[in-house]
């Protein structure tokens, strides 16, 4: 038997070994052309877990010496130990002097002195290695040695580490790494590639990637990708040939290599004009255009125009150098106008894993204008691929659209009514996109919430993604459903004028120059949560949903609402608004807002940071009271508005500014309903005495759940186990010491009244703003009218209402609310709407006395709340 049979290397000198003292020329400049590379956050975050847990080697994918010398010093830089040993690697030019005299000499006998040196992985070594807690390296992509691996089946570094992993129990963990010279996304066609190459992979001379770097607006950086540990990957083969082992697991770190590239990257770009005919000249389009051809008399010629002049007002036109200018120019306005930026990175690395099953779907709820600005953002700073953003062709206006565009927005209009080519040129867009595996960001809400609740989800757009893939377009789709909450908003005075009312303003360069002054100042955190993703084949639709559509987008929507975090402005103002209807002492707001902190605690809400201790409770008052001063939306009481006595701690909240900050409350109410519906049953039953029947509790429990199903987006528990959580409500109340439950019996305790007021307000202003529309409808004359002039006489009679003292809240008169109830009115077939046009809708009033149910229910316990 040979030495090259035996697995022993017969050279004195190992190709791959790398001394601790490097060539200081070659290490020097590598330091200066390369200083600005470095390990993005997660890479370090995973480096530094698990840097204790077993053996590291490193599985490049590059082989060039620079990308190795790199790694080594980066490495070094971070505290971490570098590897000692490289495989299928012959850093040769950055060895000390001592070892390039060796080789040199080598060198001299191979080809002088015919002497033989076999390539041959000496196990032994590699394993004494690893004992020692040495990290070593290899290629996987090396074109230098693939030959030595394909040809002399022997020479395979991962087949010598695998038994290298059978003869330890300590685990080796294979940690797959690569550098990303810049972050250009990868192209189809073009131009020849030419000597200084601008991509973002791959292999580059120590000169020749410095100056690619030159070249690109984007920087450099190590990415580090989740190990594969060589134990599991053994115990989970069906094989224990050591040779096939070592191909499956080759193919799966190449599988790893793709994965990472298209999650930074984003798909292979195709050229603007590329997708244009691959969208325009689909079988689809063009038989779409022969049908209204035929149906409208119009030549084919001019559909056609229409149907390129409808694709440039839709499609994106993505450039990496835009996404890094708003990089910049967002680092300034974030810093200036937040205290930050909160997210679980752990939620990213999670969101980056599950880009594996399909193109992800973005869908965040929508509260802000800033909503889409951040999350490309952040997907940016973590190394993804921002995503292509559906917004409203209201963002379109000149010079923002062009950037919005260049920055990955495409455009869509808010009504496809009457139309036929343009849904099907929108439709087409969209399957060529999830066929592309682009990342997709859109509102599931439509359009931005100005009540501070989800919207109930808008269809059409969603119906367009599931029918891709149920037409073939790809096989599974990702989605992530997202939460984005402020401390305060821009939108805060526009969002109080709109629930009133007032129209709102259209987007224009003069609009976004007059909101110059908004940046003037801060607005506290953003708090943006990631739930699980799901894909669209995990979706299971429930007796009550009519679609898989419709079950996604519930699906959606409810998860969202689980992620959504109590802040300390959403969690003071609730209790501000609940403490009175014009003012407020110090003590009374901290008392009640450790009241439902308690609640939040007991149901597991998710919370800030800042409220993670009770005993915060006080700065946060101060901080959030301030901030409203500042504003001018509540002020202290003064010697001279109370005729000279000044009282101290009290508050003045004036009526025309509760619906400012009533946004912060809404956003949080979801999680306090059950306690609402709880409270405000217990108050009115026991009014007919202090023993309560299990029963007749829980029935009108789910009543008042089914009064507001149009205005409240329920959890699945709300939904579909309403016992589970009316009897949840009644433990925590039990607690409390307000009510005490025997068997089928509730006993109301003294301390009911003041804990259940207190919840049951919340939902106050809902009740008020239904009883506004009941008593319309009971008053309108029964057939039918234009819905615009209903809702004019609707709001006056609101008006009149609060000013006659029959509602009491100035939040009460909110459009969002009356357009709730008017739905459940629909619902319930009292009324009926006939759309005619965007301008014409006809509301139909069968009988106004069908609505004397809902108005007494509504009055009693509007009584009982005001008491």
């Amino acid at each position: 038997m040979t030495d090259k049979d035996k697995g022993i290397i017969t050279s004195s000198v190992y190709d791959g070994q790398i001394y601790n003292r490097l060539n200081p020329v070659v290490e020097k400049l590598a330091s200066i052309l390369y200083g600005n590379v470095d390990f993005d956050e997660e890479s370090l975050s995973r480096l530094n877990e698990l840097s204790e847990k077993g053996r590291f080697v490193y599985a490049s994918f590059h082989s060039s010496n620079i990308s190795l010398l790199i790694l080594y010093n980066k490495l070094k830089k971070h505290g971490f130990q570098p590897p000692v040993f490289a495989l299928e690697y012959n850093p040769f030019l950055f060895q000390n002097f001592k070892y390039i005299a060796k080789r040199v000499k080598k060198f001299f006998s191979r080809f002088l002195l015919r002497r033989k040196y076999d390539y041959v992985l000496d196990t032994n070594y590699v394993e004494e290695l690893l004992r020692d807690d040495n990290s070593i390296m290899l290629s996987l992509l090396s074109k230098k040695f693939f030959l030595k691996r394909y040809l002399e089946v022997k020479y395979d570094s991962l087949r010598y580490l695998i038994e290298v992993q059978k003869k330890t129990d300590v685990p080796i963990f294979l940690m797959p790494e690569m550098i990303f010279w810049n972050r250009n996304p990868e192209r189809t066609g073009g131009t020849v590639s030419s000597v200084i190459s601008s991509k973002a992979t791959g292999d580059k001379g120590i000169f020749w990637g410095w100056l690619s770097n030159l070249r690109s607006a984007t920087s450099p950086f190590i990415r580090i990708s989740a190990p594969v540990n060589l134990k599991d990957v053994i115990a989970e083969s069906k094989t224990d040939d050591s040779r096939q082992i070592a191909v499956q697991l080759r193919n799966r770190l190449l599988e790893i290599y793709y994965h990472e590239k298209r999650t930074v990257l984003g798909p292979i770009l195709k050229s603007r004009q590329e997708m244009m005919e691959r969208v325009l000249y689909n079988p689809n389009i063009l038989q779409e255009i022969k049908e209204i051809a035929l149906e409208e008399n119009e030549s084919e010629l001019k559909l056609r125009k229409k149907a390129f002049k409808y694709y440039k007002e839709i499609a994106a036109n993505f450039s990496i150098l835009y996404i890094r200018l708003f990089e910049i120019v967002l680092d300034w306005m974030f810093r200036k106008i937040f205290d930050g930026i909160t997210y679980d990175p752990k939620a990213i690395e999670e969101i980056r894993e599950a880009a594996q099953r399909g193109p992800l779907v973005l869908t965040p709820c929508h509260k802000s204008h800033l909503d889409y600005l951040i999350l490309s953002y952040m997907f940016f700073k973590n190394k993804m691929a921002p995503p292509h953003i559906a917004a409203g062709v209201n963002l379109s206006f000149f010079p923002m659209g062009t950037i919005f565009r260049r920055s990955g927005a495409f455009f869509m209009r808010r009504s496809f009514r009457g139309l036929k080519l343009y849904p099907a040129v929108f439709k087409q867009y969209m399957k060529t996109l999830v066929s592309e595996g682009y990342t997709i960001e859109f509102f599931i809400e439509g359009g931005r919430t100005r009540t501070g609740k989800l919207a109930f989800p808008k269809l059409g757009f969603l119906k367009y993604l599931t029918d891709a893939v149920e037409e073939g377009y790809n096989k599974d789709l990702v989605f992530v459903p997202i939460s984005i909450n402020y401390d305060r908003i821009l939108e805060e005075s526009s969002y109080a004028k709109e629930t009133g009312g007032k129209k709102k303003k259209k987007e224009s360069v003069s609009g976004m120059m007059q909101s110059r002054k908004l940046l003037k100042r801060k607005y506290g955190r953003v708090y943006v949560n990631f739930n699980k993703p799901f894909t669209l084949k995990e979706v299971t639709i429930e007796e009550n949903q009519e679609s898989l559509t419709e079950a996604v987008a519930i699906n959606i929507i409810r998860k969202i609402n689980d992620v959504v975090v109590i802040t300390p402005f959403s969690l003071a103002s609730t209790v501000i608004l609940l403490s009175s209807v014009k003012g407020f002492t110090r003590g009374t707001v901290q008392h009640n807002m450790e009241l439902l902190y308690d609640y939040c605690t007991f149901a597991e809400v998710p919370t800030s940071d800042a409220l993670h201790e009770k005993a915060n409770m006080n700065e946060i008052i101060e901080y959030v009271v301030d901030s409203f001063k500042e504003d001018h939306i509540i002020s202290k009481l003064s010697e001279e508005e109370n005729e000279g006595e000044s009282v101290d701690d009290l508050f003045l909240l004036p009526e025309d500014e509760r619906p400012r900050i009533v946004f912060y409350k809404n956003s949080i109410i979801h999680y306090f309903l059950p306690m609402s519906f709880a409270s405000l049953a217990l108050t009115s039953l026991s009014e007919q005495g202090s023993s309560i029947s299990m029963q007749s509790f829980r029935d009108t429990f789910a009543s008042l759940r089914n009064l507001f199903t149009k205005e409240f987006i329920y959890s699945d528990s709300m939904m579909f186990d309403v016992d589970g959580v009316s009897d949840k409500s009644l433990e925590y109340l039990s607690l409390e010491k307000a009510v005490t439950i025997e068997e089928d019996n509730i006993l109301v305790n003294d301390n009911c009244k003041n804990v259940c007021r207190l919840y049951s307000r919340l939902i106050q202003e809902f009740f008020e703003s239904y009883l506004v529309v009941f008593d319309s409808i009971r008053k309108a004359k029964p057939g039918k009218q234009q819905k615009k002039e209903f809702i004019i006489e609707l709001r006056k009679n609101g008006i009149r209402m609060y000013h006659t003292g029959e509602i009491r809240l100035a939040e009460s008169l909110s459009m969002p609310s009356y357009e709730n109830a008017l739905k459940l009115l629909k619902s319930r077939k009292i009324i009926e709407e006939e759309y005619v046009n965007k301008r014409n809708i006809v509301l139909t009033i069968h009988d106004p006395v069908a609505v004397d149910p809902l108005l007494e229910e509504v009055g009693r316990y509007l009584r009982i709340l005001i008491q």
